[in-house]
């Protein structure tokens, strides 16, 4: 699927939380941070955990299994056990709505 698609409204996601989507066969997370939003990939590279389902700091995103940490901007990893990064999707905002580029 490829382009933008809407996923939300910026009032869905407050500040400092997550939200999982599935847009097409992907499973995407919405972060919000004090600098804006990101989407990434739902799914830990270690062991294919629902990365959603963990916490989220700063500008990591915490899997709840095994504590493998990721950077929502990049998708780098920035703690084992993961050793593999996960994929990141550009997000625009229009107005109030949010939307994550998937192709």
């Amino acid at each position: 699927m490829a382009g933008f698609v809407k996923v939300a409204i910026m009032s869905d996601i407050p500040e400092g939380s997550m939200r999982a989507f599935t847009i097409g066969h992907d499973r995407v997370v919405v972060a919000h941070t004090a600098d804006g939003f990101y989407a990434f990939a739902d799914e830990c590279s270690h062991d294919s955990a629902p990365i959603s389902d963990g916490r989220l700091k700063n500008h990591q995103v915490i899997c709840p299994r095994h504590g493998a940490r990721f950077n929502i901007v990049t998708g780098a990893v920035e703690a084992p056990p993961a050793v593999v990064g996960i994929d990141t999707y550009e997000v625009k905002i229009d107005g109030d709505d949010i939307l994550v580029r998937c192709e």
